[in-house]
C-alpha cells in the first residue's frame, strides 16, 4: 500500500498491537509495495536559483545546486494481514517541508484494570446455556490472561458488591469500599505466570450475592486507575466494568450517574477510558456507560457462553490500543511537538479528515469552537509522551472494521483552546 501524500505519514490500523513510525524527506515512490524502502527521485524547489537532489533509501536526501531541495523515494510496508496482532514494520517517506528527520514511535503499553459484577444475578443461567453466568465468566479468565496476544499487559481485578457498609442488605455504597482491587494491578505474561493464577483464584473463590451497586464500585475503581497511572506515566490502563444488569442498590445508584462519573474521568487529567462488557439477556443501558467513558458502545454477550465471553475480552484488548499513541523518537535531530498532525478514517472508505489538537482533555468537551468535540491532544504539553484521541474522534473508529489513524509529522496542526 502507498501513500500518495506530500506529508510525513505514520499509518497505523485500529486495533494494530504495535507499529513503527518513520518519517522522512522525500515524495512516495509508487513503483514500489515492499516492506522496505526504495529509492527515488525528487524535483528542488527554489526561490532564488534552480535547486534539485536525488534521495534513496529510507531518509531520502540529495545535494541541491541551490536554493531548498525537496528529496525522494519509499514506500509504505503493509501490515501482514495473516498476523495483525505482530505489529508489522511501517515505513513511510514525506515532504521535506513538513518533515526531515526519520523518527521511530512505539505503542502505548495498555493495561485493564477490571470490576465485575457479582451480584446475585450473576449465578442466573441464560436461556440456551448450560452454566450460569457466573460460570462463563470464570471460564473465559484464564484463557484471556494466558493469551500470547496479551502478554505484557498489566490486569487488576475487584468485585461489586461489597458488604460491610451502610446500605440496604448492609451493602457497601461508598467508593473507597470498591478501592482496593482484590487483585492488584500487575504483569500478566502468561498462564503459568503468579498474576495469571491469581487473577483465575479470584473469580474461582467468588460467589455470587446481593445487589448491584454500579456507581460507587465504578468510581472506586476509577479512583484506583487515576492514582495507579499518575505513578506509571509510561504506560496507558482503563477499567473494564463487567455487569449484567442495571444499578441497584445504594441511593444515586442508576445509569445516568454511573455514565457521568465515567464522562468526568474520561475527560480528566490523565484520562481514563471506561470499556464496559454486558453479560447476559437484561444489560439495559449499558451503552450510555460506554459513551460517557469514552469508548462509545458496550461490548454484549447476551447469550455466546465463555467463548463469547472470552472474544469479547480479546476484542476490548484490542480497543484499548485504539487511542493512545506513543511520540515518536527522532533517530536524528529532534521532532517539534508543536507540528504534529492527526488524521482519521472512519471504515475502509471514505477520506480521511484531519482532527485539531484540543490542548487537553478539557477540549474534548462539545464547545461553540467544537461543537463535534472532535480532536486530540498530549498527556503533558510541555513534555509529551503519548497523543489520545478524544472519545468522539476515537470511538466510531474502534467501533467501525478497517478504520485508520495517520499522524503527521512536521506539519502545523489547527488548534482549538479548551472552552473556559
Amino acid at each position: 500500500m502507498i501513500l500518495r501524500r506530500a506529508t510525513a505519514t505514520v499509518l497505523v490500523s485500529i486495533g494494530v498491537a504495535a507499529a513503527l513510525f518513520e518519517g522522512c524527506s522525500g515524495t512516495d515512490n509508487p513503483g514500489s509495495t515492499t516492506r522496505s524502502t526504495s529509492s527515488g527521485t525528487g524535483n528542488g524547489t527554489t526561490s532564488t536559483g534552480a535547486g534539485g537532489a536525488t534521495g534513496s533509501g529510507t531518509t531520502g536526501g540529495g545535494n541541491a545546486g541551490g536554493g531548498t531541495t525537496t528529496g525522494g523515494g519509499g514506500t509504505v510496508g503493509p501490515i501482514d494481514p495473516g498476523n495483525p496482532e505482530a505489529g508489522a514494520d511501517i515505513k513511510v517517506t514525506a515532504d521535506a517541508a513538513c518533515a526531515s528527520t526519520a523518527t521511530t514511535g512505539e505503542k502505548k503499553p495498555t493495561d485493564l484494570l477490571i470490576m465485575m459484577d457479582s451480584s446475585g444475578s450473576m449465578d442466573t443461567v441464560d436461556p440456551g446455556q448450560t452454566n450460569t453466568r457466573w460460570i462463563n465468566v470464570s471460564e473465559a479468565i484464564p484463557p484471556f490472561v494466558a493469551d500470547p496476544a496479551n502478554a505484557g499487559m498489566m490486569i487488576g481485578l475487584d468485585f461489586f458488591p461489597e458488604t460491610g457498609g451502610g446500605g440496604g442488605n448492609n451493602l457497601a455504597c461508598t467508593p473507597a469500599d470498591y478501592s482496593n482491587p482484590d487483585v492488584p494491578i500487575g504483569l500478566i505474561p502468561g498462564m503459568n505466570n503468579m498474576q495469571a493464577m491469581a487473577l483465575g483464584a479470584a473469580v474461582m473463590n467468588r460467589r455470587p450475592n446481593n445487589s448491584t451497586p454500579t456507581v460507587p464500585a465504578l468510581t472506586g475503581a476509577l479512583q484506583t486507575a487515576k492514582a495507579w497511572q499518575l505513578q506509571n506515566p509510561t504506560r496507558s490502563i482503563s477499567v473494564l466494568l463487567m455487569t449484567d444488569g442495571i444499578p441497584m442498590g445504594c441511593t444515586q445508584n442508576s445509569v445516568t450517574n454511573a455514565a457521568a462519573v465515567a464522562q468526568m474521568y474520561s475527560n480528566g487529567m490523565p484520562p481514563i477510558k471506561t470499556f464496559v462488557l454486558g453479560v447476559g439477556p437484561d444489560t439495559g443501558p449499558l451503552d450510555t456507560i460506554a459513551a460517557g467513558g469514552g469508548t462509545m458502545k458496550a461490548f454484549m454477550v447476551t447469550n455466546g457462553g465463555a467463548a463469547g465471553l472470552s472474544q469479547a475480552l480479546a476484542d476490548i484488548r484490542k480497543s484499548t490500543l485504539a487511542c493512545d499513541y506513543a511520540i515518536p523518537k527522532p533517530e536524528a535531530g529532534t521532532l517539534d511537538p508543536n507540528k504534529v498532525v492527526v488524521s482519521v478514517r472512519e471504515g475502509t472508505s471514505g477520506n480521511f479528515i484531519d482532527i485539531p489538537n484540543v490542548v487537553s482533555a478539557a477540549g474534548c468537551i462539545s464547545s461553540p469552537m467544537n461543537p463535534s468535540a472532535f480532536g486530540w491532544y498530549y498527556d503533558n504539553p510541555a513534555m509529551p509522551t503519548k497523543i489520545t484521541l478524544c472519545p468522539n474522534s476515537c470511538g466510531p473508529l474502534q467501533i467501525t472494521d478497517g478504520s485508520e489513524v495517520k499522524i503527521l509529522l512536521g506539519c502545523e496542526p489547527k488548534r482549538i483552546p479548551p472552552p473556559n
